[in-house]
């Protein structure tokens, strides 16, 4: 093997090192993104539940109730999240006597 094959084949061997690990922290935060989500969306599912069967939302949460039709109402939660962001669950419930 001559030096300027060695020198080609440590190139391509860096080269594939590197997009593996651009790869893989790319998985790793699309990972954390992904948890982030599933825990607004478990939370919000959880406000939901409180807030229709007539508790009070927490003081971090926004709900919004909104008449809709026929003994509906369109009620909507917002859920901050960690980076700012924030996760609206909106839903039709039944309007509470």
């Amino acid at each position: 093997m001559t030096l300027l094959e060695s020198i080609i084949a440590s190139l391509l061997l860096a080269v594939t090192a590197v997009v593996c690990l651009d790869a893989t922290r790319g998985a790793a935060a699309l990972q954390r993104k992904s948890a982030d989500w599933t825990q607004a969306v478990a939370r919000a599912e959880a406000e939901l539940a409180t807030v229709s069967s007539g508790g009070l939302p927490s003081s971090t949460t926004r709900v919004t109730r909104r008449p809709w039709r026929d003994g509906l109402e369109l009620l909507e939660i917002d859920m901050p999240m960690a980076d700012g962001a924030s996760f609206r669950l909106t839903r039709l419930v039944e309007r509470a006597p």
